[in-house]
């Protein structure tokens, strides 16, 4: 299902010096993949790269120059920086796990806040072009309203604090220093190379490739939009080409399917002919029960979805069968 979309074949990333922040994570590792087809000089930064990674198994590390770093360190920050002249940052290190925020608020406030801080602080030191900084629509907090990107930014729980914060920050050092930031939110992000088994969809391949029952942390009702990881890529390489234009913004990137955990599990189970079987748990602690975005903003500048649950599924479960399973 290989797809050369309208974003990829822009020009204006060829032998530009990127740092991918968070590299070598799920969102990253697809990012990154396709800055090197776009003949972009990639740097990778993050805490590892695990074995069985979509970073590790495409050998990107071959193909990048990646270094070992915390964001939390700003000196070791300042000192990379110092020794690259980057073009531009993607920033997505950060801790993803709204559970791992709640257990560990403060290495979350430490890494989502601080780390986005010293990134910044690097970008302006050393004068990079431009940043592009993800956020999260949980950065919105709870709502039973569509959110815009006129929306408050309202997180009240240690993940979407840290959300809210980190998002807001980016703004400041628009507005006070004049840094040419734009800032990501997206919904729940699925495809190939998502390692945290706790969410959704891996969840789900897990469950079918281990013939195990399908743990669901909340009351199964919790309302999400799912977006394909190659869909969130091209929203990057657009936000990229467009930066000048679109700097001191945020964007809100959502999808057709605003889905109950239960309707996903469905609308799975109809395309793959198979029941899943699963358990509520009903355990979940200070998640936010209905979250959609409205990304008619972002689609003006030219960004559609090209894929959905329907049509990726099947490759996603294959992945994880054929290749983070594999013997």
């Amino acid at each position: 299902m290989e797809r050369r979309s309208e974003v990829e074949n822009m020009a204006g990333l060829n032998g530009k010096k990127i740092l991918v922040t968070g590299g070598a994570g799920f969102i990253g590792s697809h990012l990154v993949l396709e800055l090197l087809k776009n003949q972009a000089k990639v740097f990778v930064i993050d805490l590892e790269a695990r074995p069985k990674s979509f970073f590790s198994l495409n050998k990107l590390s071959n193909k990048v120059n990646f270094k070992i770093l915390d964001v939390r360190d700003k000196s070791k920050v300042f000192s990379y920086f110092n020794k690259f002249n980057f073009d531009y940052i993607c920033h997505l290190a950060a801790e993803p796990i709204v559970g791992e925020g709640y257990d560990n608020p403060h290495a979350t406030f430490e890494t989502n806040i601080m780390g986005t801080v010293n990134i910044l602080e690097a970008v302006r030191k050393y004068r990079v072009k431009g940043i592009v900084a993800a956020s999260s629509d949980k950065a919105y907090g709870k709502t039973q309203k569509t959110y815009t990107e006129k929306s408050p930014l309202r997180g009240d729980h240690p993940y979407d604090v840290s959300k809210s914060s980190a998002d807001l920050i980016c703004q400041a050092y628009y507005k006070t220093y004049g840094i040419s930031v734009v800032i990501t939110r997206f919904g729940n992000v699925y495809g190939e190379g998502d390692l945290h088994f706790d969410r959704i969809i891996p969840g789900i391949c897990k469950a079918l490739i281990k013939n195990d029952d399908f743990k669901i942390r909340s009351n199964g009702k919790y309302v999400r939009d799912y977006i394909y990881v190659k869909d969130v890529v091209d929203g990057y390489l657009l936000l990229l080409q467009k930066i000048n234009r679109v700097q001191g913004e945020a964007f809100n990137f959502s999808s057709a399917e605003n889905l109950s955990v239960v309707e996903v599990i469905k609308k799975i189970e109809k395309r793959l002919g198979k029941r899943i079987s699963y358990k509520i748990l009903n355990i979940a602690k200070n998640e936010i029960p209905y979250q959609h975005l409205d990304d008619s903003k972002v689609r003006k500048l030219g960004w559609r979805t090209n894929y959905s649950l329907d049509s990726t599924i099947e490759q996603i479960l294959d992945w994880y069968k054929h290749d983070f399973y594999k013997n």
